[in-house]
């Protein structure tokens, strides 16, 4: 006898055939023709050299050792089927979805950077990035993860992502053409386009707050130009249009790559930076996710200091 195994087609159209009660039922099920069925129940017999069907009569009878064989044979099939649809199942099962807010800056400037990597690090997850600038907009209170900028908030129960620090930034060429080293002083100020951004919320510093916390005096200008978002403001101080404000670390990697150089003074507020808040706070699923974001965070300051 070959002790080669029978096919896998031959042992699901005995079995079909057996459960079923007949070679056509088995066909349907197995959405092929009688003649096929019939066929590999043939191929079948070949193969183990003795036949499974007493074919004397006009029914379909198992031989002894044929129902002997199909008993030993249908629980197996059973949990290969079985494990197989279970499979099926699970590759159908659509990710699951995390959906993560922050301000505008926060997510152009430093989440859609590390989009990539974060998706590798938690591939079976879609993630929706939201940007948001209100506080006190619902959808970032839905949010599954949220990152918030301004002052401590306890109720809000949030993670400390960053710390604020505040410093102006401008383009090698700018710094160069206009005589710039390290730390910006008072007599500097007036012969300096500053670009300013159209906001009116007092979470955020504007020249005027920051240097007052600086210590500097700035005299007041009609001369304004005001950009309506962080970006459009980061990308004319790229352009060497002028001298920005930057937050870290939302410009690490302009710092990093050299597009940008960092000036004096750096300026903090306590207890100000940005916070991450995590809907679902006992939930292994999210608060993974959350923590993998505040070590980027980090590793991204340890690289560029």
């Amino acid at each position: 006898m070959n002790h080669k195994l029978p096919s896998l087609q031959s042992l699901v159209a005995f079995e079909a055939t057996v459960r079923l009660g007949s070679m056509t039922a088995a066909a349907e099920e197995e959405r092929t023709t009688q003649p096929t069925i019939s066929q590999r129940i043939r191929t079948l017999e070949e193969r183990l050299g003795l036949p499974v069907f007493d074919r004397q009569g006009s029914r379909l009878t198992l031989t002894v050792q044929g129902e002997r064989f199909f008993r030993e044979i249908s629980p197996n099939l059973k949990e290969i089927r079985d494990a197989c649809e279970r499979l099926i199942q699970h590759g159908q099962r659509p990710s699951p979805s995390v959906t993560i807010a922050a301000g505008s800056g926060f997510t152009h400037l430093w989440l859609l950077p590390q989009l990539p990597a974060l998706k590798r690090a938690f591939p079976s997850f879609t993630f929706k990035l939201m940007p948001i600038d209100r506080a006190d907009d619902p959808e970032l209170q839905a949010a599954d993860i949220a990152i918030r900028f301004g002052p401590y908030m306890p109720q809000d129960a949030g993670r400390l992502v960053a710390s604020e620090a505040v410093f102006p930034v401008c383009s090698p060429d700018y710094a160069s053409a206009h005589g710039l080293t390290d730390v910006l002083t008072a007599p500097d100020l007036p012969e300096l386009s500053l670009l300013h951004q159209d906001i009116k919320d007092p979470r955020w510093l504007d020249w005027t707050q920051w240097c007052q916390h600086a210590g500097l005096s700035l005299e007041p200008s009609d001369d304004v130009f005001a950009y309506h978002n962080y970006a459009l403001l980061l990308n004319a101080a790229l352009a060497g249009q002028g001298v920005a404000l930057g937050w870290s670390p939302l410009i690490e990697d302009y710092l990093a790559s050299g597009q940008l150089i960092a000036l004096g003074p750096r300026v903090t507020r306590q207890d100000y930076g940005y916070w991450l808040s995590v809907k679902h706070h006992r939930s292994a699923i999210i608060q993974p996710i959350g923590d993998w974001l505040i070590d980027a965070v980090h590793r991204q300051g340890a690289c560029t200091t």
